[in-house]
């Protein structure tokens, strides 16, 4: 691979599980910016948040998504709102061909309704998903590849990533 593949969208996408599959079915390395921010800080991402806020957090993964970027290429898993930050873009444009996962409104609150371990969640699924998902439209358009996991299988998602880029690559790992 002379590239990073890169897996952004919206929280609930599957974008951790997808990306660890990926990378095992490449036999590559896979590596998490929220798994990462949480090991290089030594804090939960949600002690971080209570610390000071989103912007703090954000501070955290901007530094970590550098530094993933400058390891040889793998796949790369993010939080979803590492793209709000235009330089982040800008990198992940430039190091990686990205894929971008979406999940219905519907299938990300079944998914997050129960999770209480992501701070942003606080307060309930259902409308937070419907208003940050609004918030967020147009966010994720830079991607290379789009697929929607609303009906998808991890596995299957996998399937669609790699034969994709076989065909972009031409099989020579893009």
């Amino acid at each position: 691979m002379d590239k990073h593949i890169i897996v952004i969208g919206f929280m609930g996408t599957g974008k951790s599980t997808v990306g660890e599959i990926l990378a095992e079915k490449l036999a590559c390395s896979w590596l998490d910016t929220d798994t990462e921010v949480e090991r290089i800080s030594e804090k939960k991402i949600s002690h971080l948040f209570d610390e000071g806020g989103e912007a703090h957090f954000r501070l955290w993964e901007k530094k970590v998504l550098k530094q993933v970027l400058e390891q040889a290429p793998g796949v790369i898993t993010t939080g979803g709102g590492i793209v709000l930050d235009p330089e982040n873009v800008s990198w992940i444009r430039s190091h990686g061909w990205v894929v971008a996962l979406d999940a219905s409104e519907e299938e990300l609150v079944r998914r997050l309704a129960t999770d209480q371990s992501r701070p942003l969640l606080r307060g309930g699924a259902q409308q937070w998903v419907r208003d940050l998902k609004r918030e967020r439209q147009g966010v994720y358009d830079f991607a290379d590849l789009f697929l929607d996991t609303t009906e998808s299988s991890p596995e299957e998602i996998v399937v669609k990533i790699i034969q994709r880029w076989k065909e972009i690559a031409g099989g020579s790992g893009i």
